[in-house]
């Protein structure tokens, strides 16, 4: 195989259950436990290899998007959509802000509403340091604006879905929370 191809070849290398990374920190469990109240969660850590080092966030996204396709597929996500939709850009501040609505929202029936503020904010912030301590804080998070994005979210009536970037450790992290009423 030629450079040239080999390199193309490699680029978009689907990920394999030897591409999943395990994080068992009980500060993450515990914030799962308390999404799982608010609908289905789907939580995988990825450490892809060979890097995604595409320029560009929609097509640093779309990349990721385009390895993981078949990985989801055998995960409640289901079938992820190519033209993927709109999205937000977070940074680690947003997205903690981002994940206690979630928390405090609930699913469609409330199903978190005796958490207080309080703890909420304790139980999101304790999660993102256990997964992302400094110096490895830096992060870049993509918010699904569109249920479109993937089979699971396409079906709910709420849902919060995030793919997230902390590129000094290679480590991504997909995320998402469905409920349906």
């Amino acid at each position: 195989m030629k450079q040239d191809e080999r390199l193309k070849h490699d680029a978009v290398a689907p990920f394999t259950v030897a591409s999943e990374f395990v994080v068992d920190k009980p500060p993450l469990a515990e914030l799962l436990a308390v999404l799982a109240q608010c609908g289905e969660v789907v939580s995988s850590f990825f450490k892809p290899d060979p890097c995604i080092k595409v320029l560009g966030e929609g097509r640093r996204l779309a990349e990721f998007l385009e390895r993981f396709s078949d990985f989801a597929g055998a995960t409640a996500i289901g079938q992820v959509e190519p033209e993927f939709g709109p999205f937000s850009l977070l940074n680690r501040y947003e997205f903690e802000g981002s994940l206690l609505a979630v928390v405090l929202r609930g699913g469609c029936h409330h199903s978190t509403h005796g958490l207080s503020l309080a703890n909420a904010r304790k139980l999101v912030g304790e999660a993102l340091e256990a997964v992302f301590p400094a110096p490895f804080s830096e992060l870049v998070v993509y918010r699904f604006d569109s249920l479109d994005w993937c089979e699971l979210t396409r079906g709910s009536t709420i849902s919060s879905a995030y793919v997230v970037c902390q590129g000094a450790r290679n480590l991504w992290w997909v995320l998402c929370v469905s409920d349906f009423d």
